[in-house]
């Protein structure tokens, strides 16, 4: 028997689990899932369904997460990560689905939250996740707002830099972005912390100070050691490039390294970073390439009325453009001759 569990240990120890957690960074959910389940093991293995549940909670896949995480909860009752999770999932489930099951689901959320902070005392993004729902929640599906202040204060005595996140949610589900923004300014940790700075980007991206926002998202992604966090980061300064007229060449630069990470997978924001991209290439005069960027989306299905307003915009701008350069380069003579032959026909 105990030969039998020193194997048994030997094969989960031999799992690439950093080598699911890159799938699980590049977006690569359909790779992930399909090498994932040719494991015998897998579910065997703590770390592996914590990979899985996010893979399927960052797809909104959010019934088979539940389904999954029912299981590994059940499995390994001393993870805190993966009660944590399953807390999530049935919180977002509850605000998602079915108002008879909302408040059920929900209460075992909320549960499964508290369980993962009892394990792990410092496990702050669940401490995050019950502060977010005691603030937001109506009271009669368990929200507390007194209770949500109370626990921020207690996580300021732990982590100033958590408390400012918490407190700032606190205010922004309160609809309090300027009061927010303030608390961030005044309290900012130095050096400052990249998800308090990605906060103070969104921030000040939703009141319109789109220079604070673009230089704060370039602090963000500096500061970022957490991949997702970094690429994030870097969309939103491509996007600001293009939407607020912001440093056209740092756009370009943060959107090829956002492609480059992204590329082959199936991070939905693709098409939209694509799109970005080749509005920059045609506003700094680069038409070649801004043709090949767009060309790459012609045959991509976008189900969003801008994007694609924006996309055929883009194609007529740059028809148009090519249309002149090639106008521009034919011999005088030629150009006198089209113009008399059109007149000809015309008459």
């Amino acid at each position: 028997m105990k030969a039998l569990l020193l194997l048994i240990a030997s094969g989960l120890a031999t799992v690439d689990v950093p080598h699911y957690e890159q799938l699980l960074a590049k977006a690569q959910y359909t790779e992930l899932e399909h090498q994932l389940v040719q494991q015998d093991n897998y579910k065997q293995n703590a770390d592996l369904l914590v990979i899985y549940a996010r893979a399927l909670i960052a797809q909104k896949r959010l019934e088979d997460a539940n389904t999954l995480l029912n299981y590994a909860v059940e499995t390994f009752p001393q993870n805190s990560e993966l009660a944590y999770l399953g807390g999530l999932s049935k919180i977002r489930l509850a605000s998602d689905g079915n108002v008879f099951s909302a408040k059920d689901r929900a209460a075992r959320g909320v549960a499964l939250l508290q369980k993962a902070v009892s394990l792990k005392p410092d496990h702050y993004a669940a401490r995050q996740a019950l502060i977010d729902f005691y603030s937001i929640a109506p009271a009669a599906a368990g929200g507390d707002k007194a209770l949500a202040l109370q626990m921020t204060e207690q996580l300021a005595k732990e982590s100033p830099a958590q408390a400012l996140l918490a407190q700032t949610r606190v205010l922004l589900n309160d609809n309090k972005p300027t009061e927010a923004l303030a608390l961030l300014n005044s309290m900012m940790p130095d050096p400052p912390n990249a998800r308090l700075l990605a906060r103070k980007a969104q921030i000040e991206n939703e009141l319109a100070e789109f220079d604070a926002a673009f230089h704060s998202y370039k602090q963000a992604a500096e500061y970022a050691t957490d991949l997702t966090d970094k690429y994030n980061a870097l969309y939103h300064i491509g996007r600001l490039a293009v939407i607020a007229d912001q440093d056209a060449n740092a756009g370009i630069k943060a959107l090829q390294q956002y492609l480059q990470f992204y590329h082959d997978t199936e991070n939905k924001t693709l098409p939209w970073a694509t799109l970005r991209l080749a509005q920059l290439m045609y506003r700094t005069g680069d038409t070649y390439e801004a043709t090949l960027l767009v060309s790459n989306l012609t045959h991509v299905q976008v189900e969003d009325e801008e994007f694609n307003l924006i996309l055929v915009s883009l194609l007529s701008a740059l028809k148009a453009k090519q249309a002149a350069e090639i106008q521009h380069e034919l011999p005088q003579h030629a150009v006198d001759g089209t113009a008399a032959a059109n007149t000809k026909q015309e008459n």
